[in-house]
């Protein structure tokens, strides 16, 4: 069957089984065509996407109430206080969620439109990303080594992270630029980076070490190694970090959501301390957040032991030197637990991004490395500490996953009562 027709008939199963059709565009598509079905299958995920109520997503759901009677010049105003960082009471930080929030529920007075949206824009980056790093021949033995580290990459932040909206897409807008930019050199990439704090506040400081990066060549790489195991010794101080906010009401409020002082005087952070209080399963509690940055953290010190960031190629090189300066930063910013998670987040993609190209040239193989034994143990040791990572992406992708991704997606359109999810399908049977 031609690629053309292989096309059709996938986009043609996107309406019958989204499982399936996705199923049937990777498997037998090309890259060139497996993107638009990707893109397609996250349109669809986000159309029928499962919440609950205190969730990021219920909690767009309540802000688009407020955008349905928006007027253009109202829009301009609210647009012109976000860009001067001093948004109007009950509007978005970002000039990205205010704009899908005005277009969708405003002008098009259709909020059902917003999620699809979101997704479709995140599905974007993400697989454009995929579609640059996960590249090999056609012929290419997979090792089961290979296929682990594959899929930690793959789902680092994958489809069930779009209804946070702001965060993951500048995550992968950020990547897509940083990795452009090094591949091509072409500026357009540089102004894709720039775009981030569009998407989230956040990224006026998360960008930073990636533009830092770009020049890393004009140093001795030793030189970003030990910045990364200084930021170990020590981090910001909080209560000075909050004095620099205070000339900013944004940034203020932001601070003192990450970070503020108790009754006592004492320093706290009122994330980690609604963390300590939560009580979750294993996989929930260490899955979530710790396991991928120890798993970020392991395979970083597993590439500089081992010596293998003397001979990686430039391109995994400038991805390796970004991650270590996000991470450093993130050890450094480490006061305020919910900077830390972002950041760490952010390092641990272009730490696997670099693991990941690394492995599917082979560094790791056998007959390439020396002492082969003793590196493919420490390779799995770093596997290893992202298990709980897997065993909450299924978990949670069950949750989060209509039962009408699996088939007939357009009975969950046609009626959202009967719309449930996976997971909770499987509870009603058992």
């Amino acid at each position: 069957m031609k690629e053309n027709q292989t096309k059709g008939l996938s986009i043609l199963l996107l309406f019958i089984s989204p499982l399936l059709g996705l199923f049937c565009g990777i498997k037998y598509l090309s890259w060139k065509n497996r993107k638009l079905i990707i893109i397609l299958f996250f349109i669809m995920y986000g159309s029928l996407l499962q919440y609950g109520e205190g969730s990021d997503a219920a909690a767009y759901v309540r802000l688009l109430d407020g955008y349905a009677q928006m007027s253009l010049s109202d829009f301009f105003i609210r647009l012109k206080q976000i860009i001067l960082l001093d948004p109007l009471p009950d509007s978005p930080n970002d000039v990205y969620v205010h704009t899908l929030a005005f277009f969708t529920s405003s002008i098009m007075q259709a909020k059902f439109l917003f999620f699809p949206i979101v997704a479709g824009i995140y599905g974007y980056f993400y697989v454009m990303a995929m579609s640059k790093i996960l590249v090999w021949e056609k012929h290419k033995h997979l090792t089961i080594g290979l296929l682990f580290i594959i899929l930690l990459f793959i789902i680092h932040r994958s489809v069930t992270s779009f209804q946070t909206v702001r965060t993951w897409t500048g995550m992968w807008v950020l990547f897509n630029g940083v990795l452009g930019y090094h591949q091509t050199k072409n500026k357009k990439y540089l102004l894709l980076m720039l775009c981030t704090p569009l998407i989230h506040f956040a990224y006026f400081i998360i960008s930073l070490p990636a533009f830092i990066a770009i020049y890393y060549k004009r140093v001795s790489f030793l030189v970003i190694i030990g910045i990364y195991f200084l930021s170990f010794l020590g981090s910001i101080n909080g209560g000075g970090a909050i004095d620099i906010a205070k000339d900013n009401s944004l940034a203020k409020e932001k601070m003192s959501s990450y970070y503020r002082e108790n009754q006592y005087g004492e320093s706290i952070d009122p994330i980690m301390v609604l963390r300590e209080k939560t009580q979750s399963v294993w996989y929930a509690r260490y899955g979530k957040t710790d396991s991928v940055y120890y798993g970020g953290q392991a395979f970083t010190f597993f590439i500089i032991l081992a010596g293998f960031y003397r001979k990686m190629k430039p391109i995994e090189l400038a991805l390796f030197a970004t991650g270590l300066l996000t991470a450093s930063l993130a050890n450094f910013g480490s006061f305020s637990y919910a900077f830390y998670s972002r950041t760490m987040a952010n390092a641990v993609i272009y730490i696997l991004a670099t693991v990941t190209l690394m492995a599917i040239r082979g560094a790791f193989d056998k007959g390439i490395v020396r002492k082969y034994e003793t590196i493919n143990f420490f390779k799995w040791v770093c596997i290893l500490v992202f298990v709980p990572k897997i065993v909450y992406f299924i978990a949670d992708f069950l949750v989060r996953t209509s039962i009408f991704i699996v088939g007939l997606p357009f009975v969950g359109w046609i009626d959202e009562n009967l719309n449930e999810s996976i997971r909770g399908t499987i509870g009603e049977f058992l």
